[in-house]
């Protein structure tokens, strides 16, 4: 009766149905700003409606002068503008949540842990997060969240990855071979309990696999190719055009790429963002 009521994804399908539950977990933070602002432009229009209204309509205490706007309007108007901040926010935290319930009770039709992405292996995630990820988890001061990265896809240390250059671009051998040194990393600690990503933590960290559109994709690229040249940048120095003198020649090369990457990537971006 159970396979009766599960849902078989292809790759991509099962992308999309990941960054549906990505995208109920935008930062509550950023939300309250954003919600922050709304009210507060709308009190400014409101309580210019108020003082216009009172100035057209009120009775003038003296002639040729304005019409004050009594206390209780303007705090009515400012209770106002701090309603619809809490409530616009308030109902975002309702419609999110109740958006990842939804795309967590597909995933597990699907035979998927909603809240355990790499459970069965790396096969969500495509080349381009993984790089941007594992780069990420490279800069990690909190060793708390380090060693939360390191259980759930796989990382070390120590592993075959490396930045300034890179060791590894996507679709190339270098990185189906990183994919399988991290699935095999992910094998061997099986048997320890796999942690688990909450809406909160993925609202805080963004790790749950995304879709990959030419925009996402684009800002994964940049993402591990600028780290790298940061990285290529103290160590052999912060003018480029000197590279070929300090960088070993061994190295030369993939750090010349990547520089390039990482410039046309940020310049793609741009044009993407002018567009828009």
């Amino acid at each position: 009766m159970e396979r009766l009521h599960t849902t078989t994804f292809e790759a991509d399908e099962e992308r999309v149905a990941w960054e549906g539950l990505a995208s109920s977990c935008a930062s509550p933070v950023r939300r309250l700003g954003a919600f922050a602002i709304l009210g507060f432009v709308f009190f400014v229009a409101a309580i210019t409606a108020v003082i216009l209204f009172y100035n057209l309509f009120g009775e003038r205490l003296i002639e040729g002068q304005g019409v004050p706007v009594p206390p209780a309007a303007f705090y009515a108007t400012l209770a106002l503008g701090a309603a619809v901040s809490s409530g616009g926010f308030a109902l975002w935290l309702i419609r999110s949540r109740r958006s990842y319930r939804a795309f967590s009770r597909m995933l597990s039709r699907g035979g998927l842990d909603p809240k355990r992405p790499t459970r069965d292996g790396l096969r969500a995630y495509s080349d381009e997060q993984l790089l941007a990820l594992r780069s990420r988890h490279e800069r990690m001061s909190s060793d708390k969240k380090r060693v939360l990265m390191e259980r759930i896809f796989g990382f070390r240390a120590d592993d075959s990855f490396a930045l300034g250059p890179l060791s590894a671009l996507p679709d190339t051998f270098e990185m189906n071979a990183l994919r399988v040194e991290w699935e095999s990393n992910l094998i061997l600690r099986s048997a320890e309990p796999m942690p688990e990503i909450s809406w909160r933590d993925e609202s805080r960290m963004e790790i749950l696999p995304r879709q990959l559109d030419e925009v996402r994709k684009l800002v994964f690229i940049l993402h591990f190719t600028s780290e790298s040249v940061r990285k290529l940048k103290r160590s052999y120095g912060y003018r480029t055009d000197h590279w070929h003198a300090t960088v070993p020649e061994g190295k030369l090369w993939n750090a010349v790429r990547d520089h390039e990457q990482a410039r046309r990537a940020q310049a793609a971006l741009n044009r993407h963002r002018a567009r828009g």
